[in-house]
């Protein structure tokens, strides 16, 4: 008897079509990328474009967001960076007659962003508006150093 690669390979074919056709139903055959326990697991996060400008005496960021929500954002600020971090999920449930189905979605990206002067943290102001993420950080001043002279004894 002489295996037939090619015949295997039509079979498979055949099988993961009847698959795809009973499991996800005719409106769903798209869907694929199933992960154990999970269901659908999809990431769209790109790496946001982010914008740092120093004036005299201050540093201005702005930070693309696009589709995240204000409360799916964690901002820290140091003297010398900026962290921003986003976690956004869904979970999309399907209930019908025989079947039940559970999409889940979680989008997430971290970033640190190193600040060309240090500035004081504790008085920054940031803004959220229509997906930018705007920071206005002011600089610590950095002044010339009083010296004192002292008589040597």
């Amino acid at each position: 008897m002489v295996w037939d690669i090619f015949g295997e390979i039509e079979r498979m074919n055949r099988e993961l079509n009847f698959f795809n056709r009973n499991f996800f139903g005719k409106s769903n055959k798209h869907l694929l990328g199933f992960s154990k326990g999970k269901g659908l697991q999809t990431s769209q996060f790109r790496t946001p474009l982010c914008d740092i400008k120093e004036t005299d005496d201050k540093i201005l960021a702005k930070i693309e967001l696009p589709g995240v929500e204000k409360k799916d954002i964690e901002l820290n600020i140091t003297d010398d960076r900026i962290e921003v971090k986003v976690e956004k999920k869904e979970r999309q449930e399907i209930k019908e007659k025989d079947s039940y189905m559970c999409f889940e979605r979680t989008d997430s990206f971290f970033r640190r962003i190193s600040l060309p002067a240090e500035v004081k943290s504790e008085n920054t102001i940031d803004t959220y508006e229509n997906g930018v993420l705007k920071i206005e950080a002011p600089k610590k001043q950095v002044g010339h150093k009083k010296s004192k002279r002292i008589d040597i004894k």
